[in-house]
Parts: C-alpha cells; sequence; structure tokens
C-alpha cells in the first residue's frame, strides 16, 4: 500500500554543487540511518555517509519544501550511485539545474567568483567555507 501523504523531495544542482530540502532528507530517513550533525545530517550509506550541509541565507529555490542542504560525499559513498539510486527510488525529484543561484542579482564584474573560486570572501559569502577548511600541515 501506497502512503498518499509521501512527496518526493527536491534536488537541485547549482553551479555544480548537490542540494536537497528538508523533505528529502525526511524521505531519506525512511531507508537509511540519518544522524544529526552540529551543520545538518549525516545520512549511513553502504559505503560511508552524505553529509547534508544546511544551507542558510539564500533564496527559497522552486519547490522547496523546508530547509535546504548541501550534499557531499564521506568516506567511500559516491553521490553520483546515491542520487541515482535515490531519484529511481522515488525518494528525490529534479527540481530544477541552475549556473547561478536563482533570484540573487549577477555576481559583480571582475568577481571573479565561480564554482572553482577559492577566494576567502567568494566562499564566505556563497556559504561554502565549511567544503575548504585548511588542513593542518
Amino acid at each position: 500500500m501506497t502512503d498518499m501523504s509521501y512527496q518526493p523531495g527536491s534536488i537541485y544542482k547549482i553551479g555544480g554543487r548537490r542540494y536537497v530540502d528538508s523533505q528529502a532528507v525526511l524521505n531519506l530517513s525512511r531507508t537509511h540511518e540519518v544522524v544529526a550533525h552540529q551543520d545538518g545530517w549525516r545520512v549511513i550509506v553502504d559505503d560511508g555517509a552524505v553529509q547534508c550541509a544546511r544551507v542558510e541565507d539564500r533564496p527559497e529555490l522552486p519547490r522547496q519544501r523546508g530547509a535546504l542542504y548541501e550534499l557531499s560525499a564521506q568516506g567511500g559513498a559516491s553521490l553520483k550511485a546515491q542520487r541515482a539510486a535515490w531519484l529511481s527510488q522515488g525518494l528525490l525529484e529534479p527540481a530544477g539545474t541552475f549556473d547561478t543561484w536563482p533570484g540573487e542579482p549577477p555576481a559583480k564584474a571582475g568577481c571573479g567568483c565561480g564554482k572553482t573560486c577559492g577566494c576567502a570572501p567568494c566562499r564566505l559569502k556563497h556559504g561554502h567555507h565549511h567544503d575548504h577548511e585548511e588542513q593542518s600541515s
């Protein structure tokens, strides 16, 4: 019997990064162990985990339900493989692919900001400081 209140969560690709909404995390908790983490959730998968880090201070995305989380693979997990499995199980559905964050004004000329920009102001401005934390030597 199908759960009539069930809704697939939304998954987005923005500037090469993947994001899901709260509905997606809720759906993942039906099939995986989901553990609270200091900045979001960790979804335990066969080969590791998928980190869902909370994204704040961004315009809401189309069909977004609840909070938004940036995905990253940990351990031996493959984000591409997990995403494909979750889509095929109906836990997620694509809700948009964007070069830049929808609803934000274009970057100022000369900013150089993009998915490969490594400068501290751009990382902080775009909420990616946690992706590029410096490692001690």
